[in-house]
């Protein structure tokens, strides 16, 4: 019998590969997904799906016309239409690919109903570790990553218990970045990039925040604080690696039982379908990790360390997490979505996304105490204080 499905951020990148994949899908049935305003993507994969009955769109305007011409379905509009969809469909599996931190309480709303969750949204775990950890702690819902670089951890920690590695000889968990659009320029040149230069990504094709949280690395440091959360390790044992060529998704080191320092890594094709495919598995799909027909393929891949100089808010991320936490982070991702934006647009230079972020971490307000009830309040004001830092970007940039 196949399992109801609910695909958050259905129109999204990761979302719409996850649907091409549900077409063909004999374990799942897709029942419900939401989208903000493009309507015109949804519309095909009508087709795909007649069980399809339930649709959230968070433009009320397009969720009129959506309803006008298809007067069967369920609509439900509005800025809380995910978390309608999820009341009227409480059983269903949850396929979280919200982008922002919209997708925090959708997430917790999912777990508090004991659906399982296959997690695409990484704000969740960035902005709401604390309040998803106490969640967990009473449902019955299994937390499944979809980012290719965690599911690549989720199998090699499969294969190391397999292999009767035991977590506490495991040194680290690393995931690897492809170093973004940048990585070959000189930091001397990084002032005169152009939105159209940051945006070509060399071996991805994503939304243009995550390309740009990918020339900087932000988008890396926020991979390795999912992963400290996800599986449970300290982030003094979680880091990152470059990868060019983005085929090794993540590596673990451990110490064997002669005392030497081991490495099982993932690889695997560059390709979102793989990672997608096997958390909507739920860890089921076979594993494929380095094989001895792998060497000559891995041996000419190009790995380097990630220089502080040259992607500071890699680190700068982490430190804010660790001396911030929760809250911290949704803060400072107010201010880099905020300072994405008018770079995109212009109106400041690439190096100013890392001066807001680092005056935010040096110079940033008191913060208030995390929790469910008060988090749009929150919210709010972190878009409130990006925007006092961009006003003050523009004053600076124009003595």
């Amino acid at each position: 019998m196949r399992e109801n499905i609910i695909v958050l951020g259905a129109t999204g990148s990761i979302g719409l590969q996850c649907l091409s994949i549900l077409r063909y899908s004999f374990d799942y049935r897709l029942v419900g997904v939401s989208l903000n305003s493009h309507i015109e993507k949804i519309e095909p994969e009508l087709l795909y799906f007649d069980s399809l009955k339930f649709v959230a769109i968070a433009d009320i305007e397009k969720a009129k016309e959506f309803k006008a011409k298809h007067p069967s379905l369920i609509v439900f509009s509005g800025d809380d239409c995910n978390v309608l969809l999820l009341k009227e469909l409480n059983k269903a599996t949850v396929f979280n690919s919200l982008l922002g931190n919209c997708g925090l309480v959708p997430s917790l709303l999912a777990l508090r109903q004991n659906q399982d969750l296959l997690l695409a949204n990484k704000e969740t775990l960035v902005i709401g570790s604390s309040l998803v950890k106490k969640e967990m702690k009473t449902s019955k819902s299994h937390l499944y990553p979809v980012d290719s670089e965690h599911v690549a951890l989720a199998k090699l920690l499969k294969t190391a218990k397999e292999k009767g590695i035991r977590k506490r000889d495991i040194t680290s968990l690393v995931v690897t970045a492809s170093g973004g659009s940048l990585r070959d320029k000189k930091i001397s040149e990084l002032d005169d990039v152009k939105p159209e230069e940051v945006l070509r990504h060399p071996t991805w094709h994503m939304g243009s925040k995550i390309t740009v949280d990918s020339a900087t690395l932000v988008n890396k440091g926020y991979e390795v604080i999912e992963a400290s959360v996800l599986f449970d390790f300290p982030l003094s044992k979680v880091g990152a690696i470059i990868c060019r060529e983005s085929l090794v998704h993540a590596l673990i080191k451990y110490i064997d039982k002669n005392g030497k320092e081991q490495t099982l890594l993932e690889y695997s094709p560059c390709d979102m379908k793989v990672a997608i495919s096997y958390a909507l598995s739920k860890g089921k799909l076979e594993t494929h990790l380095n094989s001895l027909d792998d060497v000559k393929d891995i041996e000419a891949l190009h790995f380097g360390k990630i220089e502080d100089d040259f992607y500071p808010l890699f680190q700068n991320t982490i430190n804010q997490y660790k001396k911030n936490g929760n809250v911290g982070m949704i803060f400072y991702n107010a201010v880099d979505t905020l300072a994405i934006e008018k770079f995109l647009q212009g109106e400041i230079p690439f190096s100013y996304i890392r001066t807001a972020l680092r005056y935010l971490y040096e110079e940033g307000p008191k913060l208030p105490t995390l929790s469910e009830a008060n988090l749009l309040d929150i919210e709010e004001e972190s878009r409130q204080y990006a925007k006092q830092i961009m006003i003050r970007a523009k004053l600076l940039l124009r003595r």
